[in-house]
């Protein structure tokens, strides 16, 4: 289900109105209004067309009318402008989720601590490892190749206090899940990769007082954070060995498509297309992200967030590829279903984007009472009701520790064949 615009120029020549019970719904309709408040639903966008069954499904377990623009003739111009050529096929998970959560944990763990290393050192005066962060990065596309899901849902098992090491770790992966659904070749995923985990190098270079500061920064203060762009555009620009985009992503994720931003208030036209994507994808960590100082917020809020600036902050087309990317439930979310249970969102569905697959968990937290659900095959529950995600809910409201799960080694075992569904 695609928004009005973002990727696509839709022209009106004619057009009416006219209100159509959901039943009536078919392909190619355009729905410009419900009937109920937009904020109720799950849609992100105000205006979409219906592109497919699928589409249509999802309007229907929502709404019991909608109102329906119906056009005489659609123009549809596609293309992204500078973007790296991307395949219009989609890959294949390698893995399911549950196969693919053992390795993912691994590779996660190892590189949180690489990365809090080469910012160790870089906050030392020491030059960035080139060949390691290399390796890591390799090790993530590799995860991100077999089941994107499986390494995003790692990236929201955080600790507070080491937020900037994990927030470049979750960058990078995010970026790279995001260049995977666009088709990009792997050589452009390991580039790519790297500029999100080097993207806020600098920050090393701002004192810990202002960096860590439990509230809000007066100008001066908001003056020099704005600085680590520059310093870490300076630091990578000395390290070897590094691909040419890293320290422009650097110096720039921070500028807008409308010249909003700092540090230099450029416009769309002087951003390379990497800056662009990882600027998208580092407002929905740095939103989603508890921090010492704030709270994170839901990951629908971070999408209405981004989808309010589409166009005027951010690439327009990026902020809906990214949202595909990462599903509307991403992994890692907590949620509530009808039936009163709490979930973990281990794996999106493209097709069905209302009906990931979750791990339904228990306040004691134990492992034999825990279940796995794919919604897209289950739609009632045992008694017979219908089954779905009633609300979304932080995780420390629902007293959910993501990262105690980890360390219970309730993810790792997912992977065994006893606990498959």
């Amino acid at each position: 289900m695609k928004p009005y615009p973002p990727a696509k120029t839709i022209r009106y020549k004619k057009s009416h109105r006219m209100v159509l019970p959901v039943e009536q719904l078919q392909v190619g309709m355009y729905v410009a209004e419900l009937d109920r408040p937009w904020e109720e639903t799950n849609f992100l966008f105000q205006g979409f067309l219906l592109e497919n069954e699928d589409d249509v499904r999802l309007v229907r377990e929502q709404c019991e009318s909608v109102t329906v623009d119906i056009l005489s003739s659609v123009d549809v111009e596609l293309g992204r402008r500078g973007a790296p050529a991307a395949k219009t096929r989609r890959v294949e998970k390698q893995l399911s989720v549950e196969r693919a959560l053992p390795k993912a944990q691994t590779a996660y763990t190892q590189t949180r601590s690489l990365v809090s290393n080469i910012l160790d050192d870089v906050r030392l005066g020491k030059t960035v490892n080139t060949p390691e962060a290399k390796e890591a990065v390799g090790a993530c596309v590799d995860s991100v190749m077999e089941n994107p899901d499986a390494l995003m849902l790692m990236t929201r098992l955080r600790n507070k206090d080491e937020y900037t090491a994990e927030h470049s770790l979750s960058v990078s992966i995010l970026s790279i899940a995001l260049g995977r659904q666009i088709g990009l070749e792997r050589a452009q995923l390991n580039e790519l990769g790297l500029c999100g985990m080097l993207h806020d190098v600098g920050k090393m270079m701002i004192p810990d007082e202002i960096l860590n500061k439990p509230g809000s920064l007066s100008d001066g203060e908001m003056a020099i954070m704005e600085q680590h762009t520059v310093h870490g555009r300076d630091i990578l620009m000395s390290t070897p060995d590094l691909p040419g985009e890293a320290p422009d992503v650097a110096h720039n994720h921070h500028e807008r498509i409308n010249g909003s931003g700092y540090p230099r208030g450029l416009r769309a036209e002087n951003l390379t297309w990497y800056t662009k994507l990882v600027s998208v994808v580092d407002t929905f960590d740095a939103i989603t992200s508890d921090r010492i100082y704030q709270r994170g917020q839901t990951n629908m809020a971070a999408f209405k967030i981004l989808t309010q600036g589409r166009g005027t902050s951010w690439d327009p087309d990026l902020v809906f590829q990214f949202i595909e990317a990462v599903g509307i439930y991403p992994p890692g979310s907590v949620a509530q279903l009808s039936s009163g249970e709490i979930v973990v969102v281990l794996e999106s569905n493209p097709k069905l984007k209302l009906r990931p697959k979750v791990l339904v968990i228990n306040a004691n937290m134990e492992i034999g009472r825990m279940r796995v659900i794919d919604l897209a095959e289950t739609s009632h529950d045992r008694e017979g009701q219908r089954l779905y995600i009633a609300r979304m809910l932080h995780p420390r409201d629902a007293g959910v520790d993501l990262d105690a799960m980890r360390e219970m080694g309730i993810f790792g075992e997912l992977g065994t064949s006893e606990r498959l569904p």
